[in-house]
């Protein structure tokens, strides 16, 4: 196995491969191994369109240079199991025992296969960038195999081929979290960019997030809003935005897209561009109607972080960034200033940490996190999230809900 990987992977595996060398017998599978299968699965489901589509698209680039039969047909190969690792995120991961022997065991065996065939490539020389696209599917991976299987993302470290490019608007898209049906993402432009063109999502909503340094013209619908601070802007589906950098910098924005009738990366093909209609868009403050009611961010969460008490605010409430027949995306601020929360959900949870830091047990693992950290919480896994040292511990979390029921 050329992948590192923990004791608690190891193990899991060991269990699934037992299974299959057995006629998939499953009475050896405690609770304790299915809640870990379902940790692991999302941590690489957090990779579908990071780390396996940019890795194939990657190999795809290279395959031009292949010579011989040999090289080609094990490129074929690499390619057609990054694919299947893509399709498997559209895929609903169980709360039974078929989170290990079908969900996680695939990821697993298709991956390691993915690293040894391209090992087998690069080590013949032919193509030397093979070799690099290796090292850096591994290093994408590995964060995920090495764990106890609470994933733990950065979005000020995002890695290198792990991002896509958004079909028709040409920006790269880094996914950070992805849940059920709902992920949380960074868009990074360049200083030289124009920006998000216009654009909106057929069967899908959002929340656009802006974080300081930030400068420029949030879109929505007819209108548009300048913002030179935090801010969170609901975006229900059918309804046009984008965004203007005029900041002169690069700058990341952090979105959220979910919808009940996809699974979290549905952003990857639910994209329709809109053409400039030269529409003279007229210029609302922030929390006007006219921009939905979007919130000033920061503000929120340094008035959230000077309290005393443990308190759940909900910013943008799922009716807002949503339909009834998608459901919406439901975005809170929340402080711990000492002791523990219970963020058990029936629902899948998104977790962004904006200040302090917090011990995080999810099932029977458990984690530290800080300030920039992401992680995910499976529905219906007890987590409790404990406040540590002396600041107050204050998060984002997204859930994508159902409405109008």
């Amino acid at each position: 196995m050329s992948l590192q990987v923990s004791d608690s992977y190891a193990h899991l595996i060991g269990k699934a491969r037992w299974s299959h060398a057995h006629g998939r017998s499953v009475f050896h599978i405690l609770q304790s191994d299915i809640d870990s299968a379902r940790l692991f699965s999302y941590g690489y489901r957090s990779q579908a369109i990071g780390a396996f589509h940019a890795t194939r698209i990657a190999i795809e680039a290279e395959t031009k240079a292949a010579t011989g039969p040999y090289v080609k047909t094990c490129l074929d190969q690499a390619r057609i199991l990054l694919d299947q690792l893509e399709s498997k995120a559209g895929e609903t991961v169980p709360r039974d025992f078929r989170a290990l022997i079908s969900t996680l065991y695939y990821y697993d065996r298709w991956v390691n296969q993915v690293a040894q065939v391209l090992k087998k490539v690069s080590a013949r020389g032919t193509i030397r960038e093979l070799e690099k696209i290796r090292q850096r599917f591994l290093r994408n991976i590995q964060p995920v195999t090495s764990g106890n299987g609470i994933y733990v993302a950065r979005h000020l470290a995002l890695p290198e081929q792990g991002a896509f490019i958004v079909p028709n608007l040409g920006i790269s898209i880094v996914p950070i979290i992805y849940g059920d049906h709902h992920s949380w993402n960074a868009a990074f432009l360049e200083a030289d960019q124009f920006g998000v063109s216009v654009h909106r999502h057929k069967k899908g909503a959002e929340i656009h997030l802006g974080f300081s340094p930030v400068k420029g013209h949030t879109i929505l619908g007819s209108g548009f809003a300048g913002v030179s601070e935090g801010y969170a802007m609901p975006i229900p589906p059918m309804t046009d935005h984008g965004f203007l950098n005029t900041s002169g910098h690069d700058h990341v924005v952090p979105f959220i897209f979910g919808s009940l009738l996809m699974t979290g990366w549905g952003i990857f093909f639910d994209v329709e561009p809109r053409p400039d209609d030269g529409l003279q868009r007229e210029e609302h403050s922030l929390q006007s109607p006219a921009m939905n009611q979007s919130v000033f961010l920061e503000r929120a969460i340094r008035q959230m972080a000077s309290g005393t008490t443990t308190t759940r605010e909900i910013l943008i409430p799922a009716e807002r960034a949503g339909s009834n027949e998608i459901g919406g995306l439901e975005l809170a601020v929340t402080r711990v200033p000492a002791g523990e929360i219970d963020l058990a959900s029936d629902h899948y949870r998104i977790v962004s940490v904006q200040s302090g830091r917090g011990r995080v047990r999810i099932g029977n693992a458990e984690t530290e996190v800080c300030e920039h950290d992401h992680f995910g919480v499976p529905a219906a896994l007890n987590c409790n999230f404990t406040q540590l040292g002396r600041d107050p511990l204050v998060f984002l979390d997204a859930m994508m809900l159902p409405i109008g029921e």
